[in-house]
Formats: structure tokens, sequence, C-alpha cells
């Protein structure tokens, strides 16, 4: 019992354990992945695409289908095992077995084939497209998320630091060091940074709210995420044209518009196709039964006229028909619709060409933006550094200075926002270099989890 006791112990400890680990970025990309249902939607459209490319494939099998029916007819009718006029009621069957198979056909079906695997491969580029979207939307909220964490914690510092000042000035206050005004602007001081405070909490359980949205994380589970580190960006220079021929062999939206083009062609090809002659063979048997058909049951007594039904054995051999055929069929007239949907084609095939031009200079123009913005940041980066750490060696001297009595508590406090602004840029700076880094590596193949 004991054991049991200690090893479900263990479970929930260790369970416990697993549910309060903080997720990273990859983490939290991969389970909107696996949970996005917009997502999961693009994998079920790539199926239905994929089955459309095999079942057009199928169709190259010739056709086979059976049939039967029964009739039971009154009155005057003809009979349908010996095709004369008869005047009585009779019941009768007839049965089938039939075959197509399509020759020629202006190359439709080989066209329609090449078309519905384009479908398909547009389909699963649709998927990398959709998965590229989410993982962009992921990563922007989580560096949202750890931006107002970082702060969060920014500014919980400049509340702890003003609450420490402020208990100091009280005790200098008491020994007449201090004079009562000083700590009126400290009490001050102390709102503003609270309300910061809760202007920080509030955005970071927005942005978090929005994380949990994008994956699609259950409400009733705690998420949490790796707050500690700051990524780290580098200073490796980028060519635009350098990764605009990259981008271009392997981004989603630049293949789709590739395949789309191809796939207009085709569609040309089957519309051209249907006004060719379209030749087909094919072959059937048939028989019947009609309890009409009779035979005399003594034929070899001539004055014995009884008769009887033929047995349904019987007539099954004896009806038994087989025929095979070819078949040429001519459009001539058809209301101009086949030239019509070949209009149509050809049109839609141009605005196709349109579209993937469209795409490859929407490629260009973001490529070289985003380059220009990396340079941007990685040199606002750098003055930020710099900013940061005087600063942050001014604001040290001016609380050594506020010691003394060499300077007012709103000069003080002065230093000490502006270093707090500062490492709030210098941390707001570092992310969005990371977002561009990451969006130029995806340009250039590399994933970004």
């Amino acid at each position: 019992m004991k054991r049991i006791f200690f090893a479900l112990f263990f479970l929930l400890i260790t369970g416990a354990t697993i549910f309060a680990q903080d997720m990273n970025l990859d983490q939290c990309i991969r389970y909107a992945l696996e949970n996005n249902l917009a997502y999961a939607n693009k994998s079920i459209e790539a199926g239905i695409a994929g089955e459309q490319y095999r079942q057009s494939k199928r169709d190259f099998l010739p056709s086979l289908n059976a049939g039967s029916s029964a009739n039971k007819r009154y009155g005057r009718s003809i009979d349908p095992t010996t095709n004369t006029f008869v005047n009585q009621d009779f019941f009768s069957m007839n049965f089938y077995l039939d075959s197509q198979l399509d020759l020629f056909q202006g190359f439709s079906r080989l066209n329609t084939v090449k078309f519905q695997k384009l479908k398909y491969l547009i389909s699963r580029e649709n998927i990398k497209q959709q998965e590229m979207e989410i993982a962009f939307a992921v990563m922007n909220k989580y560096y949202d998320v750890l931006y107002f964490s970082n702060l969060q914690n920014i500014v919980q510092e400049q509340v702890e630091l003003t609450t420490l000042n402020l208990q100091k000035t009280e005790k200098l206050i008491e020994v007449g060091l201090k004079a009562e005004s000083d700590l009126l602007e400290m009490k001050a001081q102390e709102a503003t940074e609270l309300h910061n405070l809760v202007l920080a909490q509030n955005q970071h359980d927005l942005a978090l709210l929005e994380l949990r949205n994008l994956m699609n994380y259950p409400l009733d589970k705690e998420l949490r995420i790796n707050t500690e580190e700051i990524p780290v960006s580098t200073d490796t220079l980028f060519s635009p044209s350098v990764i605009y021929v990259e981008a271009l062999k392997h981004m989603p939206g630049v293949q789709r518009a590739n395949l789309d083009v191809e796939a207009s062609q085709k569609q040309l090809d089957i519309a051209r196709g249907e006004l060719s002659p379209r030749l087909s063979l094919g072959a059937s048997i048939y028989t019947n039964y009609a309890d009409s058909r009779k035979e005399h049951l003594n034929p070899n007594d001539p004055d014995n006229n009884a008769m009887r039904i033929i047995p349904f054995q019987d007539q099954w051999s004896q009806n038994m028909a087989q025929s095979i055929f070819l078949s040429l069929q001519i459009p001539i007239f058809n209301k101009w619709n086949g030239l019509s949907r070949v209009k149509q084609a050809r049109l839609e095939r141009l605005m196709a060409v349109n579209r993937q031009q469209e795409e490859q200079q929407s490629l260009y123009r973001l490529i070289n933006e985003d380059v220009q913005q990396l340079k941007s940041l990685q040199n606002e980066r750098n003055l930020l550094r710099a900013k940061k750490d005087a600063l942050q060696e001014a604001y040290t001297i001016s609380e050594k200075k506020l010691e003394q009595g060499l300077i007012s508590v709103i000069e003080f406090y002065t230093a000490k926002n502006q270093f707090a602004q500062a490492e709030a840029d210098w941390i707001r700076t570092l992310l969005q270099l990371k977002v561009k880094e990451q969006t130029i590596r995806l340009y250039m193949g590399e994933k970004i989890y």
C-alpha cells in the first residue's frame, strides 16, 4: 500500500513539474500548428486535392456497369423476347452488362490528370503558407509577451527602488536632514510608477491572451513562457538580391503562383480538347426473360396443344446477345460553349501570369524593406547600447549625489526615468531585430522553429 501511495505521489509531482514547465518559442509554434483549426482545414483540403488527383488517373480505366429491370405489362404491348405485339398480360425481366473505354478525347483526360496534380501541389503550398503565417503570428505575439514581461520587471524594479528611497528619506526627515517636500515628490513618483506597473501588467496579460488564442490553448490551463533570456542578434550582412534569388526557390506564395500559371495552362488545354472528336470503344452482353414466351409441352404430338412457359435458364441462354461498338462523336455546334470556355481559360491564364509577376514583385519589395529595416535596427541597437550604458552611469552618479544632497529629488528621478526608458527601448529593439533576422532567414530557406 505504501508503494502505491509513493508511486502516485511521484506521478503527481512529476505531472505538476511538467505542467509548470515554461514554453519557449519553438514549443509555442509547434503547439499552435498542432491545434490550429485553420491549419487543420488546409491539411484536409490537401487530402481532398490528393484524392481528386488519384481519381483523375483512375478515369483512364474502362467503365463497367451491370443492371436489371422487371416489368409487368397489361394489354397490348411488345414481347421483348420475340419483338412482336401481343395482347395479353405478362411478366418480363432483362439483364445487361456493358463496358466502355474512351480512346481519344483531345487529350482532355491526360491534361486533367496534370491539372489535378498541380491543384494538389498548390494545396501543399497552401499548407506551407498557412504554417508560415501561424509561425509569424505566434512569434510576434510571443515576443510581445516577452517584451511586456521584461517591461513589467523594469517597472517593478523602479517601484522597489522608489520604495527603498522613500524609506531612507523618511528616516532622514526624522533626523532633520531632508525636507518634507522631498518626501511628497517621492510619494508622487511612487504613485506614478505603481500606475505604470499596472499598465505593464495589463499589456502583458493582453499579449498573453492573444498568444493563447493563436495557439488555441485551453482556457483552464496556465500558459507560461520562458522570459529569462532576451534573444541575442547577430551582425550578419544580407544582400537583397541574393535573398531574393533564394526566396524564389521555396517561398510558398511564389511557388503557388508558379503552379497556378501551369494549372491555368492545363485548363486551357482541357477546354481546347473539348472541341476535338471523341472516339470510344464499347461492348455489352444482354439477355431477358418473359412468361409470355411459351413452347409446346409435347412437340411430337400434333394433337396435344398443351403449352408451357419456357424455363428461366433456357431463356437466359436462348436470348443472350453480345455486341461490340466503336463510337465517334464530332462536336459541330454547341451554342459556342466550347469556344467560350477556351476564351475564358485563356483570360484566366493571363490573370495567373499577372498574379505571378505581382507575387514576385511583392516579394522583392518586402525583402528590400526588411533588409533596410534590419540595418536600421542594428544601428539603433548600437546607439541604444551606448545610450543605456551612459544613462546607467548617470543614474548611479545621481543616486550618490542625492544621498549627499547635491541634487534635488526631481533631478534624481529624471535620471532614473531616463535610464528605465532606455532599458525598455533597448529590449524592444533587440526583440524587433530578432524578428527581422528570423524573417530574412526564412526567406533564405531556414525554418524559424
